[in-house]
């Protein structure tokens, strides 16, 4: 049997089914005060902007906000997720051979809107891209967008992987 069809049997999320515009369920987070002071405290992130009401009104902001990378924590990039969604596991996931799909990058757009305490946050994660280099290696970009419970987006990334060396090459951890 061979790698191809062993993949199909266990339905690995592959090169070959993967398709632009692959999605899942959207995602809701809210967020709290705490769910901010405890993001900017594990990034080690001292601003008092993210804890104090008076410092961030001081520094012009409407109050407490999320710190700009927080986006990664309130609206993930949930890869797996549109895996599953569509019936397959990730490569990470493929029990006979797990192999990674390393980051490779990320794009970010923010929205001028800042994503503040009790603010409800909602999440989608699209596949948006894959192309192959001339060398042969394979890159995937996911597409997160989100928005407040206003409707207005407050963040927009694009989160890309390696999805495959090219034959011959590889990673540096071999």
């Amino acid at each position: 049997m061979t790698q191809t069809q062993a993949q199909e049997e266990e339905k690995v999320y592959n090169w070959d089914v993967m398709q632009i515009g692959h999605t899942c369920p959207p995602l809701t987070v809210e967020i709290t005060r705490e769910s901010i002071a405890n993001y900017a405290r594990s990034v080690q992130n001292s601003n008092p902007i993210y804890v104090d009401d008076a410092a961030a009104r001081a520094a012009g902001l409407p109050g407490v906000i999320a710190p700009p990378t927080m986006c990664y924590a309130y609206a993930p990039m949930r890869r797996a997720d549109i895996m599953h969604h569509h019936g397959y596991v990730s490569p990470e996931q493929y029990a006979k051979s797990p192999r990674s799909t390393p980051f490779a990058g990320s794009d970010i757009v923010f929205q001028g809107v800042p994503v503040r305490p009790g603010d409800t946050i909602m999440s989608t994660s699209t596949l948006d891209n894959r192309w192959e280099t001339r060398s042969g290696n394979r890159f995937v970009s996911f597409r997160v967008v989100a928005h407040n419970q206003r409707g207005e987006k407050v963040v927009e990334y694009l989160y890309n992987v390696i999805w495959e060396l090219a034959r011959g090459q590889k990673s540096r951890g071999s």
